[in-house]
């Protein structure tokens, strides 16, 4: 029986910035590869953000929150940090599912796990759709005691 895999933004990003965990992020994928890979617009939003970041940053243009939000306002979000992500989703064969909302459920998982906003938002969306496997570097993730967490 195939089983879901939640990809979460720290993976997304270790593999758009090619950064030292990469390798870490290619064995694990390798050894999914018999499941369904699937990832939700909370961490698509959030690669989309700091990838463009570190394209404009490494451009000289933007150094922090308020110069990105100039450069975007300016030139729009990078057409190549745009097909890098559009890229890998497609490559890697990824779903892109909804992300489930609601408002009592979110704020019993942010107390109960003390989870950031962004990363509640992901345990709601894999408890909804019966996600119990998420692929990150997010230790935070580890509190929740339902949630498997790889690698």
């Amino acid at each position: 029986m195939k089983r879901f895999v939640y990809l979460d933004t720290s993976i997304l990003l270790s593999i758009l910035l090619e950064t030292e965990k990469y390798p870490i992020v290619e064995d694990a994928l390798a050894s999914l590869r018999d499941n369904v890979l699937v990832t939700s617009g909370i961490a698509i939003n959030e690669a989309l953000y700091v990838a463009a970041f570190e394209y404009y940053r490494r451009k000289g243009v933007a150094k922090g929150r308020y110069s990105l939000r100039e450069a975007i306002r300016r030139h729009g979000y990078p057409p190549e940090v745009i097909g890098l992500i559009k890229g890998l989703i497609e490559d890697l064969g990824v779903e892109v599912i909804e992300d489930y909302y609601d408002f009592k459920e979110y704020i019993n998982v942010v107390t109960s796990y003390r989870l950031l906003p962004n990363d509640a938002q992901i345990v709601l969306t894999c408890k909804h759709y019966g996600i119990d496997t998420v692929l990150t570097f997010d230790e935070d993730f580890k509190r929740v005691p339902w949630l498997r967490v790889i690698p």
